[in-house]
């Protein structure tokens, strides 16, 4: 019990006993006294209880305060720590690809040079002599690159096979002028991209850092130009994506060959994305 609330109740009794003594006494006014002393001591523990309940409560309310003043504290810190991490992580990943860049234009540098120096041999074999394009030993070569560095750097990629032909079902299908198709590819595609021409009178691409999205709406524009200069020709591609269709080289130009089947089975334009394994 409070010392408090023990000394108001213990003045009250002792006034109410003083009180009655003075009834049996024979005087009235006393036991109004002891009344009145008595009810003062009940106000005054039940007020002095009331004030120790709300201390505790305060007390518990500060305690809480002061855990939760800690814990905003811990997670400011921790974020940041986690701010910190993210720019050094990002002046590092700035450095790599600034680094990585530079080697790959020195490489390419580098196989420009060797090229002129050994003449038109070397560039008769990654080069289609028809188009201009690169060639199928390139693209696979372009291929195994840009899915190395993509696997590094963590960014999609793209393959796409195309095929387009002239002429119709009924009188017979065949390959359109390879000199329009890759005019149109040149003039879409960007720098960073590369375009090849396979043995067989298809477009092989690799589209760098570039989700599925991406690389079916270049192909789209692709068609788009072919059509509105060539309404004869008819366009079909396949698209594989790095890493959602496929983590390996093959398996990935493999599912973009499958789309390619796909789309061929259409008798008007069509653009076919491959299939993920499950």
């Amino acid at each position: 019990m409070d010392s408090r609330a023990f000394v108001a109740l213990t003045v009250g009794i002792t006034g109410f006993v003083l009180g009655l003594l003075s009834l049996i006494e024979g005087g009235q006014l006393g036991l109004f006294a002891g009344l009145a002393a008595l009810g003062a001591a009940v106000v005054g523990f039940m007020l002095s209880r009331e004030l120790a309940s709300t201390k505790q409560q305060l007390e518990a309310e500060r305690k809480q305060a002061a855990g939760l003043e800690e814990t905003v504290t811990s997670q400011v810190q921790a974020r940041i720590t986690a701010e910190d991490a993210v720019r050094s992580l990002g002046t590092e990943l700035a450095a790599t690809q600034a680094s990585e860049l530079e080697r790959a234009e020195r490489v390419e540098e580098e196989i420009k040079n060797e090229i002129q120096l050994t003449g038109s041999t070397a560039r008769q074999a990654i080069t289609d002599p028809a188009t201009g394009l690169y060639t199928e030993t390139y693209f696979r070569a372009a291929v195994e690159a840009r899915v190395a560095a993509a696997r590094r750097h963590l960014r999609p990629v793209a393959v796409v096979l195309m095929e387009v032909t002239g002429g119709n079902e009924a009188d017979g299908r065949h390959q359109a002028d390879p000199t329009i198709v890759s005019d149109h590819l040149i003039a879409t595609l960007r720098e960073s991209d590369t375009a090849c021409r396979t043995s067989k009178g298809l477009y092989a691409l690799v589209l760098e850092d570039t989700p599925e999205n991406g690389a079916v709406w270049t192909v789209e524009r692709i068609r788009r130009q072919i059509a509105e200069e060539n309404e004869d020709l008819t366009v079909w591609a396949g698209v594989a994506c790095y890493p959602a269709h496929a983590f390996e080289v093959r398996d990935l130009v493999g599912k973009a060959s499958e789309a390619l089947e796909a789309a061929t089975e259409w008798h008007q334009d069509r653009i076919e994305v491959a299939i993920a394994d499950l």
